[in-house]
């Protein structure tokens, strides 16, 4: 007998609670906060999605996973409560579990999001790599991140600031014209990383070889040429639908994403990841690679930061 075998009539009653209190696009939601893909469940309705749903993390020994994300999203809702391994598993216990997969990084102000250590698919061959856990920054550095990192080290201003300040407007869009010196200089002064090639992929499509951080499936879920903004966007401005597995934003389209890998054995460029507002789709892919030389500086390049 499996370790966590719910009784028949409590899964018939976490059936009836999800059906009534979730929508479809919440349930899209859900789906993204679990890592699942929507559009792959069995069914093709909401309550046999549902049912799927259930089906599959219970065959996985993870249903206590749903039970903590819809304690999360409905907080009020008297879910069921299941044991595995002998130990009673609440919401209120799942649902503090959940929130500790995110802080604040008290220098920087920014929201780091966990991505747990496991397998997942990487590249465009779909290789099966391993990563221990890390964070990932949920959003690009904004210039407002970026102008306390200014003001706090002395560090020279993008070129496109006035006296040291940017532009009102642009408060919450990701920073731009920095080389990948100026990222790492960011870096150094924060106490985080850049991340690598492997961690921005995994944090960008999940576990399950994403074509996008949304699903397999191009839609218009970010800021690229086909929306014809033909400029940056606030960050999370796609939230939540164009949100990765784990919760990041802005990981298709917006602005290139410097790394902290080489792309060539000669060392001589950095990938770039994530495609731009001025790039189409196929750009903004999840396993596409970009290159620069690390002292350029474009008005479509910016970056996030990890933490190992």
């Amino acid at each position: 007998m499996p370790p966590f075998e719910p009784d028949r009539q409590k899964l018939t009653q976490l059936r009836k609670l999800l059906i009534q209190h979730f929508s479809l696009d919440e349930l899209r939601v859900l789906c993204f906060d679990l890592g699942l893909e929507y559009e792959d469940l069995p069914g093709d309705t909401r309550t046999t999605k549902i049912h799927g749903m259930i089906e599959y993390l219970q065959r996985r020994d993870e249903l206590f996973y749903l039970l903590a994300e819809a304690a999360v999203h409905r907080p009020l809702v008297a879910w069921p409560s299941f044991t595995n391994d002998g130990q009673a598993i609440s919401k209120d216990v799942k649902a503090s579990r959940s929130s500790q997969r995110s802080y604040v990084h008290e220098k920087t102000g920014l929201e780091m999001l966990l991505v747990p250590a496991g397998e997942f698919l990487y590249g465009e061959e779909n290789e099966l790599k391993f990563l221990p856990n890390f964070w990932m920054a949920k959003a690009p550095v904004t210039n407002a991140h970026y102008e306390k990192f200014i003001r706090d080290s002395g560090y020279r201003a993008p070129k496109h600031w006035e006296n040291g300040r940017y532009p009102a407007n642009l408060a919450n869009h990701p920073v731009v014209w920095v080389s990948w010196y100026d990222a790492a200089a960011y870096t150094q002064w924060s106490g985080l990383q850049l991340p690598s090639e492997q961690q921005w992929e995994k944090a960008a499509r999940g576990q399950y070889g994403r074509q996008y951080p949304w699903g397999h499936d191009w839609k218009p879920y970010c800021n690229t040429a086909e929306a014809d903004i033909r400029t940056t966007t606030p960050a999370g401005y796609y939230s939540p639908f164009g949100d990765s597995p784990f919760g990041c934003v802005d990981m298709s389209g917006n602005v290139w994403e410097w790394t902290n890998s080489w792309y060539d054995t000669k060392e001589r460029h950095y990938v770039l990841r994530g495609g731009a507002f001025l790039d189409f789709q196929k750009f903004s892919r999840a396993t596409c690679r970009g290159y620069e030389y690390p002292v350029v500086k474009y008005y479509y390049v910016g970056f996030r930061v990890a933490e190992r």
